[in-house]
């Protein structure tokens, strides 16, 4: 493996392919075999008698540069170990969804771990949790990570799908990342 560029973050990197050619990559600095680059909190919050999504409105530089949308539609997540290197998964999942919406859970569920975003662009992993809050109470100010969210809003888990189908893909990018944490969530939301 060979590091091309590096920032605090990021590392362009090259290993060679099964056939021996260059392959070019990007690594998460604050990656470790003792953890995934990141995790995926994805948020079910009890608000009049009913389950629903807390969903982040972002804008992604990569997205809009390319002209790919204007938006992305995003669950609460974060990097393991950017700050503490020996952070544990939940703690940052905690962490982070009191940074990034100000609630606090009242359970949290480990859904899946080594998940691969994009095998041929990364070697970033996430683990997905499923985060259940019983009283929408917001316990500090949310941050909004550098004017990247712009907007959290609530949707009632029961219309999850319809309000998937019915964002206009120009205006508005679903992560990936959202709809295998909100899979998760549903089948979490069964068992409850």
């Amino acid at each position: 493996m060979t590091i091309i560029s590096s920032t605090k973050f990021l590392e362009f990197k090259s290993a060679k392919s099964p056939s021996n050619k260059d392959w070019y990559y990007v690594r998460r600095t604050n990656d470790t075999n003792n953890h995934d680059s990141a995790v995926v909190i994805t948020t079910l919050v009890k608000k009049d008698n009913e389950y629903n999504f807390l969903l982040f409105k972002t804008i992604r530089p990569p997205i809009s540069a390319e002209n790919k949308a204007k938006f992305c539609l995003e669950s609460a997540a974060g990097l393991i170990g950017d700050n503490d290197k020996n952070e544990k998964m939940l703690d940052c999942a905690k962490k982070e969804l009191l940074e990034e919406t100000g609630l606090v859970a009242n359970k949290l569920f480990i859904e899946l771990e080594n998940c691969s975003t994009s095998a041929g662009l990364s070697s970033e992993t996430l683990s997905y949790v499923t985060a259940i809050v019983d009283e929408y109470d917001i316990k500090q100010k949310p941050v909004d990570d550098g004017g990247i969210i712009t907007e959290r809003y609530l949707t009632p888990a029961k219309n999850i799908h319809s309000h998937l189908q019915n964002i206009n893909s120009k205006e508005i990018s679903i992560a990936a990342a959202t709809v295998c944490g909100i899979y998760y969530a549903l089948n979490r939301l069964n068992n409850l």
